[in-house]
């Protein structure tokens, strides 16, 4: 059930444009998670390695991180460059610090921006990842450009931060919304990336929020995060540059979506689209039609928390009893039961057939 922080901290990177994560370990670690996604998306993933064997680990492996490094940007040319740890190296203990300091000097003539995540195998999941991910961007990107360029709020601009438990055709969508109010999204990161719009082969991914976009959120009006575990990133935000938020747990179901719509239009200062107050009733006709089979039934979960947040939302609203497992803390083994139907990811096909 549960996936390592360096693979949701990857699927944060996917979201900015011209990025390439490289996570600091051997190369199984990064083969295997590339795989994962790829099977996952359905789409070309961004993500490298530094390529760690025995005896980087015994001798000392900050080289490997400095020639990988160089080497993608001569070849590659990225924006921005995620370094990710790995249980490997975390165990070891490397100064990572140092490593990424002594980096960024050798390659001071560059324009790519390094950012550096601790994302430790051990601990955490996913969700966690990604979380850790988003942060690091914002510090390094957002702040950093705050603190060349003076702040000043851009009317109609808002931040977006948005969690892993969204799919791609979900930031499509959000996108839509929003701009239907005469809002202007700066989306961090965008998953639309992967949506199968991207044409080509690239070893960077395409398409995502641009760094240019990143620098321009400390000039943002306000925030809207969406998941639990973006609310850290929305105060920070606020701490460093005054912007108010508003966080979501989720944007299913009748609560949760209106919540966000009367966000928007008070931002805006205009009225719900005619097109959304149609959809509200097609959802709620759609609700009734389906709560004969939702209605009194049992639903356990067992998701990374902001989809079982989500997913829990809508659920009650139809009637089930929902049972929630934390991702994090226990996996699928340990799960018992008489329930009417069983959500996961594909892992819990052995857990399915014997309940």
């Amino acid at each position: 059930l549960k996936h390592s922080q360096s693979i949701g901290a990857a699927i944060a990177f996917q979201g900015i444009h011209k990025a390439l994560p490289i996570i600091h370990g051997a190369q199984g670690c990064t083969f295997l998670g590339k795989v994962l996604l790829t099977k996952h998306f359905r789409e070309p993933i961004a993500l490298a390695s530094t390529k760690l064997f025995t005896e980087n680990v015994v001798m000392g492996s900050e080289e490997n991180i400095t020639e990988a490094v160089k080497g993608f940007i001569e070849k590659n040319n990225p924006e921005l460059i995620g370094i990710l740890t790995s249980g490997l190296s975390e165990v070891k203990g490397d100064d990572m610090d140092s490593a990424i300091k002594n980096l960024k000097f050798k390659i001071q003539d560059s324009k790519c921006q390094i950012v550096y995540v601790s994302t430790p195998d051990y601990e955490g999941g996913l969700g966690g990842g990604y979380t850790r991910a988003v942060e690091a961007i914002l510090d390094a990107v957002a702040t950093h450009a705050a603190n060349v360029h003076s702040s000043q709020f851009m009317e109609g601009q808002i931040n977006v931060l948005a969690g892993s438990h969204l799919t791609p055709a979900d930031f499509t969508e959000l996108r839509e919304i929003i701009e239907s109010f005469g809002l202007r999204p700066i989306i961090l990161p965008d998953l639309s990336a992967l949506d199968g719009s991207r044409q080509g082969m690239s070893a960077l991914s395409l398409g995502g929020t641009k760094i240019d976009e990143i620098k321009e959120m400390s000039k943002s009006e306000f925030t809207i995060a969406i998941g639990e575990s973006m609310e850290t990133s929305a105060k920070k935000l606020k701490d460093r540059f005054n912007i108010e938020y508003k966080a979501l747990e989720s944007i299913a179901g009748l609560r949760h979506t209106d919540m966000f719509m009367e966000t928007l239009s008070m931002l805006s200062g205009k009225p719900i689209p005619q097109k959304y107050e149609r959809q509200r009733r097609i959802l709620i006709d759609g609700m009734r039609d389906a709560h004969f089979y939702y209605g009194n039934k049992k639903i356990c979960l067992a998701l990374e928390s902001d989809l079982s947040v989500q997913m829990s939302s809508w659920l009650d609203e139809m009637g089930a009893e929902v049972f929630g497992v934390d991702a994090n803390k226990s996996g699928l083994f340990p799960i018992e039961g008489e329930f009417d139907l069983f959500i996961s990811n594909s892992h819990a096909e052995d857990t399915a057939k014997r309940l």
